[in-house]
C-alpha cells in the first residue's frame, strides 16, 4: 500500500513518519530550529522529509503551528517560529519532491487523528462513545484547538478557527497562562514541576493548581463559542492532567451554565501519533484517488 510522508511540526519539536491506513512507520523526532532564519527552517523541513522518503511514498502532509492559506498551502504566521512567515510551503515541497502536498494546522491534524482513529465517531468502540462535535485542545509550546462539527473538520478561511490561545488575557494572551509558557515564564518547565508535584512539593502543586484555574477559564470561553460534545486534550502538558484537573473543573464550574458543565466530557488523548494520523487523513480526503 502507498504511504504518505506525514510531518507534525511544533514550536520546539517535529515528528516525521511514513503513514498509511494501517498505522505509522519509523517515526522520528527532531528539535525545531525555531530561532533560525526562514531559509534555515525551510531547509530543516526539506531535510527531515528527505530522510524518510522511500519509493512507496505518494505524497506529503504537514501540520504547522500557525495559520495557513488553505487555497494554496501558504503558511501565513507561526507565532513560535518568528522568522517563518508567509512561506509558500506546499509549492516549495511540491517543486522539490515532485509529490502532491497538503498543509494544515498542527492542532487540526491532532483533532482529525483523535476523531477518526481514536474511535470517537464509531459506534461499538470499546472505550469511547461516538460524537458528532469534538474539540481537540493542545497544551504544548502554545495553546490551540481543532474543531470537528457534524463529523467534519472546520478550519475557517485561514486555518485560524480554534486559535483561542491568542485571545487577550490579563497582561498578555491566554496561551501564556495555559501552555508550557506558563512554566517557562516562572523560570522552570512543566516536566520538572510535574515530577516535584508528584513527590509532594507544595510549590509545584500550587503551580499546577494555578495552571488548571487559567485553563478552566480558557475552556469556558470555548464552550460558549463552540459547545462541543467532548474535549480531548493533547500536547506535553496534558500528560500532567491529574495534577491540574481538579482546579480546572472548579474554574469551569464557576463560569459555565450548569447544563453545559453537567454534560461536558473532557479526556486526555491516548492515541499515539494522533497528529501524524490526522495529517494522513487530511491528505486522504484531498487526494483520495492518489492512495
Amino acid at each position: 500500500m502507498s504511504k504518505i510522508i506525514c510531518v507534525d511540526l511544533g514550536g520546539t519539536k517535529a515528528q516525521v513518519a511514513r503513514v498509511d491506513e494501517q498505522g505509522v512507520y519509523e517515526a522520528r523526532r527532531y528539535s525545531v530550529p525555531a530561532s533560525e532564519t526562514k531559509t534555515q527552517v525551510n531547509e530543516f523541513i526539506t531535510g527531515i522529509i528527505a530522510e524518510q522518503l522511500s519509493n512507496d511514498c505518494c505524497g506529503i502532509a504537514i501540520g504547522v503551528p500557525g495559520m495557513v492559506d488553505l487555497s494554496n498551502g501558504t503558511v501565513l504566521e507561526t507565532v513560535n517560529i518568528p522568522a517563518w512567515q508567509d512561506v509558500p510551503l506546499a509549492a516549495q515541497l511540491t517543486t522539490h519532491f515532485s509529490l502532491p502536498v497538503v498543509v494544515n494546522n498542527d492542532v487540526n491534524c491532532f483533532t482529525m487523528g483523535e476523531y477518526f482513529y481514536g474511535r470517537h465517531y464509531q459506534s461499538g468502540a470499546p472505550f469511547y462513545q461516538p460524537v458528532s462535535n469534538l474539540m481537540g485542545v493542545c497544551l504544548g509550546t502554545g495553546l490551540g484547538a481543532g474543531l470537528i462539527f457534524d463529523g467534519r473538520l472546520y478550519s475557517g478561511r485561514h486555518c485560524a478557527a480554534g486559535e483561542f490561545g491568542s485571545f487577550p488575557y490579563r497582561d498578555g494572551i491566554l496561551e501564556q497562562y495555559t501552555s508550557g509558557q506558563f512554566f517557562l515564564e516562572r523560570g522552570t518547565n512543566g516536566a520538572e514541576q510535574a515530577m516535584l508535584a508528584q513527590q509532594g512539593d507544595r510549590y509545584a502543586q500550587s503551580l499546577f493548581d494555578e495552571f488548571g484555574s487559567h485553563l478552566g477559564f480558557a475552556l469556558a470561553q470555548t464552550l460558549l463559542a463552540f459547545d462541543p460534545d467532548k474535549i480531548v486534550l493533547g500536547g506535553s502538558v496534558s500528560k500532567s492532567y491529574d495534577l491540574f484537573q481538579r482546579s480546572m473543573w472548579k474554574s469551569l464550574a464557576g463560569q459555565t451554565h450548569p447544563a453545559l458543565f453537567k454534560q461536558l466530557e473532557i479526556q486526555v488523548g491516548e492515541l499515539e501519533h494522533a497528529a501524524l494520523r490526522g495529517a494522513y487523513k487530511l491528505f486522504q480526503e484531498q487526494f483520495s484517488e492518489g492512495i
